[in-house]
């Protein structure tokens, strides 16, 4: 995290806090693996401009012209591709991915340096429902907000207090290729104004030609085509500023990154 202080001893300090999007380094979710393990054992490639690409467990990659084809992703809590970058405050992926099987699933985690600051579970189930559970820290309770959106008009926003999973149906069949789009973000105000969420963690995904049905907490059912979902950050909570890399895991039988970046603070 880049705490805004001089002293190394303060930061260390600090860091008993909670913080928005601040992971304990020894509570990393399964799956994660730490920056020094992933420098002693990948195999790593530089395809996307500023960012380092490289396998995890038993994956494999290929660059080309493409984009990055990933193989061997056998196991959602050890096998997928990591890429680093520096001093991020915004992230996004197009990836080619089929599943091909209901005991597959994707899970993505943002990383500081090698500690874990948010998390993305995504399980697939029969009859085209998909389960997702964001992973938050910015509250004790994982507390979040979902926003739906459908042709880029937002449709339903519900508050989810406590980190829960939330079910999503007629969404994409699991057998067949889907173009995923997601990002990850920090949230920033416009110049000048506030929202009250600065440093809160933020989750997109889209993806392409398929909509769903998802339930809010009034009951109320809406169709849409993107979930967000975002951060609340809790009552002491020191927001964080920037991220370094994203782990996309999964147990799929196909998956092609097509397209990666980054932003930064300008």
């Amino acid at each position: 995290m880049h705490l805004k202080m001089t002293s190394r001893l303060l930061a260390a300090a600090f860091l008993s806090l909670v913080a928005g999007c601040q992971g304990e380094p020894t509570q990393a979710p399964e799956g994660s693996q730490s920056a020094q393990q992933l420098s002693a054992t990948a195999d790593c490639v530089q395809r996307f401009e500023g960012i380092t690409t490289c396998a995890k467990g038993n994956a494999s990659l290929s660059a080309s012209e493409k984009g990055v084809q990933v193989t061997g992703l056998k196991d959602v809590k050890t096998d997928g591709v990591s890429s680093k970058f520096n001093d991020a405050i915004t992230w996004s992926q197009d990836a080619q991915v089929r599943i091909g099987s209901v005991t597959g699933g994707l899970a993505l985690s943002a990383r500081d340096g090698d500690q874990v600051v948010s998390t993305l579970r995504i399980t697939p189930g029969k009859d085209r429902q998909v389960s997702v559970a964001p992973g938050f820290t910015g509250s004790s309770s994982g507390a979040y907000r979902m926003n739906i959106y459908n042709n880029g008009e937002l449709v339903g926003t519900t508050s989810q207090p406590q980190a829960r999973i939330i079910i999503f149906y007629s969404w994409w069949d699991f057998l067949d290729w889907y173009y995923w789009h997601w990002d990850f973000f920090s949230v920033r105000s416009p110049r000048g104004g506030s929202t009250g969420l600065d440093g809160a963690c933020g989750w997109r995904m889209h993806a392409a030609n398929t909509t769903f049905r998802v339930k809010l907490d009034d009951g109320k059912e809406v169709v849409g085509d993107t979930a967000e979902f975002i951060e609340e950050i809790g009552d002491g909570a020191y927001p964080y500023r920037h991220f370094s890399g994203i782990d996309v895991n999964a147990s799929a039988t196909d998956f092609l990154v097509t397209g990666e970046s980054f932003g930064q603070e300008k």
